[in-house]
């Protein structure tokens, strides 16, 4: 106590105490925004790595305040070389290119600027990337942040390059189809006026019945189309068989037909002019080749490659008695309309060679090399 006894001594005790206390209170207070905050910045960042995509937290300076796991993992790069460094400098340069300049140059908005990218990586390889930036505005201090996302949609680019070469090879294959079937509808009508021109030799039905026989043909090849899909790519061997089960049925004769044909591809042109021609042979073997209690009947195809030239070979067991009713035999061949269908398609059309051999019946021999058919247009065919 002073002199007078005033008890200076204990208030001053009390302000102490109390300025203590005040002390206490704001430790505690900025303690307790101190953990606050911690928690919402990792509230914060728990909701960063919970997105999808590669996200950057950017500040106003374009320098990297946080980056989620994502982008960590598609771009193979770690926080130590990404968190506090500017983000066009990150791993010398690593984004550093004219897309990515352009987005960032661009004032954030709250609404996403968008690019595309397509490059190669040293990292990470060629990627199609989609980047966009958007800004947010925090109201403490006035802090301007901006939200960098970065979608790898590679896959996903890919598989649109893929439908699209796809739909542009389909639209060539259409247009192609359409240039081949324009020919067989050529091919079609040569044969009609051809048939046209031999009525007085043979009956209407008999004139239906060849023609039918003739489309048939065609059919076979285009049914080989539909399922193979490739027109420069028929299997020979698919198609003839088509044709002998269409005839079989037609003329149910009890003739056993053998196909020996390796693996052959053709063009549809070349297997279409190839099956007309199988066609009118085999049809004419099967009217004129056997005698009606012919004991066995047998025709066998064969085929074989030397380099780019096919060699077709159509035999038969038929009698040579009976030659002078067939195709390439009677005494005024050119008067025969399968002569001269035989003829053009193999002569004009697959520009190669037919000869044939009395051996046990008779052998035909087709010979035509592949490489013709780059320039092949389907020609009228001709009276010889």
């Amino acid at each position: 106590m002073d002199e007078n006894g005033s008890g200076i001594d204990i208030k001053y005790d009390e302000d102490i105490l109390r300025l203590i206390n005040q002390l206490k209170t704001e430790i505690i207070e900025r303690k307790w925004a101190e953990k606050k905050s911690r928690d919402a910045l990792d509230y914060a960042e728990s909701i960063i790595d919970s997105v999808k995509h590669p996200l950057v937290v950017l500040d106003e300076n374009r320098k990297v305040i946080s980056a989620n796991l994502a982008f960590y993992d598609l771009f193979n790069l770690t926080p130590g070389m990404v968190l506090g460094q500017p983000f066009l400098r990150i791993s010398d340069g690593f984004f550093n290119f004219e897309e990515m300049n352009r987005l960032l140059s661009v004032k954030p908005t709250t609404e996403p600027v968008v690019v595309e990218i397509h490059r190669n990586f040293h990292l990470i390889g060629r990627k199609y990337l989609k980047a966009a930036i958007q800004g947010l505005q925090y109201n403490v201090k006035h802090l301007n942040f901006s939200f960098l996302t970065i979608e790898d949609i590679t896959e996903q680019k890919n598989t649109e390059i893929e439908l699209r070469k796809a739909l542009e090879e389909k639209s060539i294959l259409v247009r192609e189809v359409h240039h081949r079937v324009k020919n067989n509808l050529q091919i079609l009508l040569s044969l009609l006026s051809l048939q046209i021109s031999s009525l007085h030799d043979e009956s209407p039905e008999e004139v239906l019945e060849e023609a039918r026989t003739r489309i048939m043909a065609i059919a076979a090849v285009h049914e080989c189309i539909s399922e193979d899909g490739e027109v420069d790519r028929l299997p020979l061997q698919e198609a003839i068989r088509r044709l002998i089960e269409g005839l079989d049925a037609l003329f149910d004769d009890g003739v056993q037909v053998s196909i020996k044909v390796p693996v052959i591809f053709l063009s549809i042109n070349q297997a279409t002019i190839l099956s007309l021609v199988l066609n009118e042979i085999v049809s004419d073997i099967h009217k004129a080749g056997f005698e009606v209690d012919a004991p066995s009947k047998r025709i066998i195809i064969e085929g074989q490659t030397t380099g780019n030239e096919v060699i077709i070979t159509i035999s038969d067991n038929g009698h040579v008695k009976e030659a002078p009713r067939r195709l390439i035999n009677r005494a005024k061949p050119e008067s025969s309309l399968g002569y001269i269908l035989v003829k053009n398609l193999v002569e004009q059309q697959l520009k190669g060679s037919w000869k044939t051999r009395i051996n046990k019946g008779i052998t035909h021999e087709i010979r035509f090399n592949t490489e013709v058919d780059s320039a092949f247009t389907a020609q009228p065919l001709q009276e010889i």
